[in-house]
């Protein structure tokens, strides 16, 4: 596709003996031309690079040029498009999903009502996203709230939106990891209380216990107030050959295609468990239970004793989380709740186990900084 064209003979102004002021006409006309030829050189530049870019996965970089790229050409559907594209890769859809979860929001609004109560303290939120934590903490009375943003195009928008609601004297975004923070330097001192939800459906994906681990050292008072304090992990034994077959497949056309299953997900993968026919063959199990303000928060294993209820075939493993906001405030993806955006995390086994009713099984669970996985004997 040609976007750009330079301007040929054709374009240039005809001579004229209009007199002085189309004179002064003539001489700016040539000047304004070569300020477009010069416009689009320089776009065509900026949406070079910026490909070049894209195609090394040099993603906020990229975004710049072409940003750039737009401010010079603003109508140009082409490169609009482009850096929609790229935005996508930038912020994940589920934003969207999670700004509208109003459970979710309602939940953490009342627990931040809760630990501040008007204290005036200082509050560190992990993760801006659109910034509606920090605002909420600010609106709660909150003399001060920092907020730390790892992808610097969701954190130059969190500033606008908070800005937009006239919260920007109160919140301070930083375009940083949080381990990438000192006190002293990113913020003034250290936080009375630390506000976090990078969590996934499994609750250990985004990296809550290494972020906080760190926090809980470098970042916050001793006493400090942790929103969620606490957390646990509950299973149960999953017959499902719909979801099964959403991880693995033998037989494709009359094909053997097993060797595929060599890059099925390993560990576990989010399943809206409502839609998909489904059977429990065991009681709610506890994996896990986390102490995010006190807790050692290290790797761990350990195995349970599991009942069967009924026969069947186990396909995997389901389980969620239950998290302790505070002042009896709880927010759990357990497959009773529809409504959140979080769905389930499933752990799904390559060869499925038959089991008869009442048969005690071996289930080791394990964890480390990212992930849970389980196994069966």
């Amino acid at each position: 596709m040609k976007l750009y064209d330079g301007i040929g003979a054709a374009d240039q102004p005809p001579a004229s003996d209009a007199g002085p002021q189309s004179t002064r006409e003539q001489r700016r006309a040539p000047r304004a031309k070569l300020r477009v030829v010069a416009d689009r050189a320089r776009v065509r530049a900026l949406v070079e690079e910026g490909h070049r870019l894209a195609a090394s996965f040099q993603l906020e970089r990229a975004l710049e040029r072409f940003e750039e790229a737009s401010s010079l050409d603003a109508d140009n559907e082409a490169i609009v498009l482009t850096m929609n594209g790229l935005l996508r890769k930038l912020v994940p859809r589920w934003h969207f999903a999670m700004l509208n979860d109003h459970e979710r929001n309602r939940a953490f609004e009342r627990a931040l009502e809760i630990a501040i109560g008007g204290s005036q303290c200082t509050v560190l939120d992990v993760g801006s996203g659109t910034g509606l934590l920090s605002m909420m903490a600010a609106r709660a009375g909150a003399g001060a709230v920092f907020t730390c943003e790892s992808v610097a195009t969701i954190a130059r928008l969190a500033r606008r939106i908070i800005a937009e609601n006239r919260l920007d004297h109160h919140v301070s975004v930083i375009p940083k990891v949080s381990t990438d923070l000192v006190v002293g330097r990113d913020i003034p001192r250290r936080a009375d209380l630390l506000v976090i939800e990078t969590v996934d459906c499994g609750l250990l994906g985004e990296g809550i216990l290494p972020i906080v681990r760190h926090a809980r050292e470098k970042l916050l008072r001793r006493e400090a107030q942790i929103i969620p304090g606490r957390a646990k992990i509950r299973f149960q034994l999953l017959e499902s050959d719909a979801v099964h077959r959403n991880n693995f497949a033998f037989e494709a056309g009359g094909f053997d295609v097993s060797l595929f299953n060599q890059v099925s997900t390993k560990t576990y993968f989010p399943v809206r468990l409502c839609a998909h026919p489904h059977a429990f063959l065991s009681p709610v199990v506890e994996a896990f239970e986390f102490d995010f303000e006190r807790g050692p928060l290290e790797p761990r294993t350990r195995t349970v004793t599991v009942t069967t209820k009924q026969r069947g075939r186990v396909h995997g493993i389901a389980f969620w989380f239950e998290l302790d906001l505070g002042g009896g405030v709880v927010l759990t993806n357990a497959p009773t709740n529809h409504q959140n955006h979080w769905m389930q995390a499933v752990q799904v086994f390559e060869t499925p186990i038959d089991v008869e009713r009442d048969e005690d099984l071996t289930v080791t669970c394990r964890h480390d900084d990212t992930s849970i996985r389980f196994s069966l004997a």
